[in-house]
């Protein structure tokens, strides 16, 4: 994991140079929105030269000129950042709420004494600009939440444990009760996430109905909705408080009162599938047995075949989808529709003919990789 984590980085599309540039870090457990305000170093003319060339290379989309460019403009930080944030030990369990909600703060570079020097403007107490998730009361949930709350179990995220993270620092591995789920984040606004939950809720119906009917299918299951209180997201930020708050830009970077109470959805508990990798990535190479590749043929057709005869669709057929367990077996994942080009057609994409026609060209790869295998290169499974 990187001491220093980019998120992103911002600025103004349309040619300007003297656009703001703002940079998204997280560190040691916190969030840190860094600023660079053109106007603010102006009465420093190197400082604002070199903001010009920083925009000019971030302008041209070079990402190897983006990352030269957010290196240097997060190195002058660094030492703020490390006194402000909590210190997480290396190695340490933490909750999948301290993940969700980090104390949060908004760094400013200003200038003194001839030199560009960081300082703090305010903390980021308003559960809206980091919240993740989405409001319950969005309409597009009550053809599903209903159905799937009465089948699976309802948890908050201060009740997960974060076992390992990807590179991003998106928890994936986590655990619940002793028992490992694949944590997977709701995104607001994404069309694919309600696909997904209408899927659940049709697979999760049709295995109460007949509890055999899909139980030899290899699929990814799920197991729990993680759900949060606003209040308790409110509570959390209105312990972060810091006497060297800055009450410059206070109307905008304050706290705000917010009368809005419910709740969120923040992610899904899914299966954790112990895998060497996805079909994709092992499919091709020669220690992958034509034994392996039959089975796995088999075990994705009858699994479509099971999804189909349970009303669902599985959506964006494709190697990439299917995931080899430490097992042996091959299992579908990512069930929020969609379809990819050369996998799918579009005008087939989300039903039962798209599935089909992915599933033919799985079994075309398969059957071209056991005929012309890539020889093996030491690729870690």
């Amino acid at each position: 994991m990187e001491e220093f984590f980019l998120q992103s980085i911002a600025w103004e599309g349309k040619y300007n140079l003297n656009s703001e540039i703002t940079l998204y870090i997280l560190h040691n457990g916190a969030s840190f929105r860094i600023c660079y305000v053109a106007r603010k170093l102006a009465s420093l003319p190197s400082a604002l030269e070199q903001h010009h060339e920083s925009y000019k290379a971030l302008y041209r989309q070079d990402m190897d000129e983006r990352d030269l460019v957010a290196e240097r403009l997060r190195k002058p930080f660094e030492e703020l950042m490390t006194r402000l944030a909590p210190n997480v030990s290396t190695g340490s369990i933490r909750s999948l709420h301290s993940y969700l909600y980090p104390p949060s703060f908004i760094l400013e570079a200003t200038v003194r004494e001839n030199h560009i020097e960081p300082s703090f403007r305010t903390t980021v107490s308003r559960w809206k600009f980091v919240c993740p998730g989405e409001s319950l009361y969005n309409d597009c949930f009550q053809p599903y939440l209903p159905s799937l709350a009465s089948k699976v179990k309802v948890y908050s995220s201060r009740r997960i444990q974060v076992l390992a993270h990807t590179m991003r620092l998106v928890p994936s591995k986590v655990s619940l009760d002793g028992v490992t789920y694949f944590f997977k984040p709701w995104l607001s606004g994404r069309g694919h996430g309600y696909h997904e939950l209408k899927a659940h809720e049709k697979i999760l119906v049709a295995s109460e109905a007949n509890p055999l009917s899909l139980c030899n299918a290899y699929i990814c299951r799920l197991h729990g909705l993680i759900i949060d209180d606003d209040d308790d997201v409110l509570q959390h930020y209105q312990v972060h408080t810091y006497p060297e708050d800055s009450d410059e830009d206070s109307d905008e970077d304050s706290d705000e009162e917010d009368d809005s109470h419910g709740s969120r959805l923040v992610g899904l508990l899914l299966t954790y599938i112990e895998n060497k990798g996805t079909m994709e990535f092992l499919g091709p190479w020669s220690d992958c047995t034509n034994e392996e590749r039959t089975r796995w043929s088999r075990q994705i057709r009858e699994s479509v075949k099971s999804l189909h005869a349970a009303g669902v669709v599985w959506g964006d057929a494709k190697t990439d989808n299917v995931l080899i367990g430490k097992d042996g077996n091959a299992y579908l994942i990512d069930f929020g529709g969609s379809y990819t080009q050369g996998w799918v057609d579009k005008e087939k994409m989300e039903t039962v003919e798209g599935d089909l026609q992915g599933l033919k060209r799985i079994e075309e790869c398969l059957v071209q990789w056991s005929e012309n295998p890539l020889p093996f290169k030491g690729v870690e499974k």
